[in-house]
This record gives structure tokens, sequence and C-alpha cells, in this order.
């Protein structure tokens, strides 16, 4: 009896050494759990956590993300009462807005307000960008929160995905509003505040939020598709149908957004300004050809949901900003979105925060704010100056991985030499960096739903490569393991599998010149 309960008890240990192979697989390839940003709103359908801090990072970008005590992306400075000749600024937006790609002084309200205060005006700009929102979740939430901050101006950046997503009560897993599309002046966003009509989602389970398996099952459940689809079977995101020439959902629902935001922005003595922020196929040749191969219609016109913004602005008597000019002025100089994500990097922002910062240096904006006019003053260096973190580029990161590497591989074997250490060492790592490139380039091409199992194929093909290089040994290894299962050594388990992993790491760095630079490095 109590060997079967030992041998219970091993079976279960095998098991989760097995579930924690497993979920640090997942996890190496990329596939930790996300920290979560965002927590359920009855009016908006979802806000920022206050006191939130989490970390983006991609290939591109390694981001913190902080926000204050009232969900604002900047200081706890930032409160409802204004400072005495101060002029005061709300920018409401998405995630260009919010700016989760790159550091927080390089976010365009950021780089907005430096701007502006070199040129001597005495300014704060508010952060008020939230990702995932939609026109009319960014007016709605001005309704209800924004214009406790009292602000002279409120700039609303828009993007063409608002024109798809203005038309639905769904963004992923959580509810949003939807305003009514017939007729100007049937939405009073100041009205729509005062009912509370979104349900809830609660939290996601405990095994999605905290691990990477839960994660990867929640997504195959989902299909790895968890947005609207085009109905014509392409394959192609919803949102993307604004940009072809026919498909007009949501500009009702977006007209009426802009219209609700004109007769806010007087109801509450702010200037409204719109900001239009064009598609990367607008600006950037290579994603132009990218996109007009993946849709393959002569329907495709990039610059039209950028043209009906526009229009639909000006048409509500609203000025606005067209992004496209100054970023392709920008482009000629430098890259102004990323290579991979479709968001605007810290030269953009650059780009679109001078084009508002002239706007707004104009007598018809601050120059009328407050009793006062304009309200210059010194510069004061403790205001407006901002520390920037300087930005480590990539392949230094790269080259001190590569001296460290080849300088432990060099003390281990010191009959290698330089040539023989640093030189096998640098073809590892440039292989390596080489083939996750090639890998991420491909996968952008797969459909939806392979592109959902790439990270669980990876996590097999390594444990694949691990058994082809083992084969003659894994028969004497399970026999091991099971031994220690049968005589219920349950307890003598994880030494065991340690040891055999150790074992099985130098039985491959034997094996393969290729692989053995980096193993024997972790000795």
């Amino acid at each position: 009896m109590f060997r079967l309960v030992n041998q219970c008890l091993a079976v279960v240990v095998s098991l989760t050494i097995g579930v924690f192979l497993l979920e640090g697989g997942l996890r190496l390839v990329g596939l930790a759990p996300a920290a979560r940003m965002h927590q359920f709103d009855p009016i908006v359908g979802w806000v920022k956590v206050p006191g939130a801090d989490i970390r983006r990072q991609t290939d591109e970008f390694d981001v913190r993300v902080r926000t204050n005590s009232r969900g604002l992306r900047g200081p706890e400075a930032w409160s409802y009462a204004r400072r005495e000749e101060v002029a005061r600024i709300l920018m409401i937006g998405d995630s260009f807005t919010l700016g989760y790609t790159v550091a927080e002084e390089q976010s365009i309200p950021s780089i907005l307000g430096r701007e502006l205060a070199a040129n001597g005006l005495r300014v704060e700009v508010l952060n008020g960008g939230t990702e995932g929102w939609s026109t009319d979740q960014e007016v709605l939430w001005l309704a209800q929160e924004g214009r406790r901050y009292r602000p002279d101006v409120v700039i609303l950046q828009m993007y063409e995905n608002d024109i798809f997503w203005n038309s639905r009560d769904q963004y992923l897993r959580y509810p949003k509003p939807r305003i009514p599309d017939s007729g100007p002046g049937v939405w009073d966003p100041v009205a729509s505040t005062d009912r509370s009509e979104l349900r809830d989602p609660g939290q996601e389970p405990w095994l999605v939020r905290e691990t990477a398996i839960g994660g990867l099952l929640a997504g195959l459940g989902s299909g790895g598709q968890p947005i609207p689809l085009l109905a014509d079977g392409s394959g192609v995101p919803a949102e993307w149908g604004v940009r072809l020439v026919g498909e007009d959902v949501g500009q009702a629902e977006t007209r009426a957004a802009l219209e609700g935001f004109a007769a806010l922005a007087g109801l509450i003595g702010a200037k409204p300004l719109v900001l239009v922020i064009p598609d990367k196929a607008q600006i950037d040749s290579d994603s132009l050809r990218q996109m007009r191969k993946l849709l393959a219609t002569d329907r495709y016109k990039p610059s039209r949901p950028y043209d009906f913004m526009i229009e639909t602005a000006r048409g509500a008597g609203i000025p606005v900003i067209g992004g496209a000019a100054f970023l392709q002025a920008a482009h000629q100089v430098e890259p102004v979105y990323f290579a991979q994500d479709w968001h605007t990097n810290t030269a953009g922002n650059r780009a679109l925060a001078a084009a508002l910062s002239t706007r707004l240096l104009t007598p018809a904006f601050l120059g009328h704010v407050g009793s006062g006019g304009l309200m210059l003053a010194a510069r004061d260096d403790a205001e407006s100056s901002a520390t920037v973190r300087p930005n480590v580029p990539s392949w230094a990161w790269g080259v001190a991985v590569w001296l460290f590497l080849g300088s432990l591989f060099w003390r281990r074997f010191p009959d290698s030499g330089v040539l023989g250490s640093y030189g096998p060492v640098g073809i590892m790592l440039v292989s390596v960096a080489g083939l996750l490139a090639i890998a991420v380039w491909s996968t952008g091409w797969l459909p939806s739903w392979l592109r959902a199992l790439v990270p669980l194929i990876l996590v097999f093909a390594s444990f694949g490569l691990a058994g082809f290089y083992l084969r003659g040994r894994l028969a004497v290894m399970a026999e091991l393991f099971l031994a220690f299962v049968r005589r219920g050594h349950w307890y003598m388990l994880p030494v065991l599998v340690a040891l055999l992993s150790v074992g099985g790491l130098l039985v491959m760095a034997a094996s393969s010149p290729w692989l053995a630079p980096f193993i024997y490095t972790l000795f």
C-alpha cells in the first residue's frame, strides 16, 4: 500500500515536471502571460488601471508604461485643479496618443509639451490616450472624466480603424458603447454618461491570466483570431475594409461621434482640434507594396479612410490637422514608423508634435487662452526640460552578448584562442538572429489560424531537435526515469530530471559543433 502511494506521487510529480517544462518552453519563445493594463468601465467599456506598471517588449522596442493614480500616463502632479497662469491641453486618442511603443517622454503629448515650452508657453499637455479606444469612447471619456481637468484645448487623435470600431459594440473581450448613426445631432455624449448599459465581462480565468499554457489554450480556442474578418473569406481583418472603395461600415457613427465632440467641446469651453494619423502604407513604399499584394484588389485605396476623417471633421466645424504631409517630409530623413509594428516611432511622434505645436501657437488657439492672452514666460527649465534616456541600439546589445559569451567560452577552453572562441560564438549568434528574423518575417504571411500555432510549433520543434540528437540515448533515459517511478522514489525525480537535462545538453553539444559554443557557455 505504501509503495502504491509512492508510485502515485511519482506519477503526479512526473506530470508536474512535464507541465513546468512546457510552461517554461512557452515562456522562452515569448508566450509569457501579458500584464493587464485595463479594467472594465460601465460607460466607456474599459479604462487604464490607476497605478499600473507594465512592460511592453518586442524585437523593436522595450517600454515601461506607468499610470498615475487617475489612470493617465504621466506625472502624479496632473490633477483636476489648474495651476495659475498655465495653459492646459488634453489629448485624447488610442495607442498612438498613449504611445505604448515608445518611452513616456517620446510620446506625442510629451514632445508637444516640450515644443510649446521651448516657444515660451507655460503649458501642461495631458495624455488621455488608451489602447484600443475608438472615437466614440474617447468622446465619452471626455464627457465623463476628461472635462474635469478643465482643458483650454482638446486634441482628438484619430486613426483609420476608428471608423470600423465606431460601428461595433464589442472589442476583444470588452463591451463598448455604440452610438446612434441616423441624422445629425442625434448623439449627446453627456446624456450617454448617465446610463450604465455595458455588462462587466469579469476577469479572465486565473489559468489564462497567469500561465502561458492557459493563454495558449485560450488562443487556440478562439481560433487565434479574436477580431472580426471580412465576409469575403480572404482572412483579412474587417477593420481594413475601410480602405476598400464601396465599404462604408462605421462612417455614419464616426460622423455622429465628431459632431458630438464638437458640441461637447463648446459645452465645456475648450477649443477642439482633430489630428488624423495616416496609415503606414501612405508613407512607406514597402508597406504599400505589401498591402497591395495582401489585399489583391483594385478597390484598395490607402488614403480613403484618412480623407474621410479629415472631410468629416471639417464638416463638423472642427479644425483638423492631417499628419500625412508632415510624416512624409520627416520620412525623407529617417523612418517614421516601426519596421514591423504599424505605430509611429519617436521620429514620427516628433513630426506630429511639431505639426500640432505650429497650429496651437496661432492666435486661433493658445493666443486667446484665458483673460491674460498668450501666457508667455521665461523658459522654466525645471518644468519644461525632460530627462530622455538614451536608446541603446539593438546591435550594441548583440555585441555585448557576443563579447560576454565569447569570453566565457575562451575562459572555459583557453586552448581555443581568441579566434577559436569568439568566432564560433559570433557565427552562432548571427545564425540565431538570422533564423529569428526569417521566422518573424515569414509568420507575417501565414493565415491567422496557423500563426497562432507558431509558438507551439517552436516548442515542439525544440523538443524534436533535442530528441534527434539524443535518439540513441532516449530509451536509456526513459528506462531510468520509469525505474524511479515504479519504485516510488518521487522525491528524487526533480534531481533526476535535472541530471538528465544536463547530461542531454552535454551530449547535444558533443554531437553538434553549431550548438556547442552556446551550450558550453551555460556551464
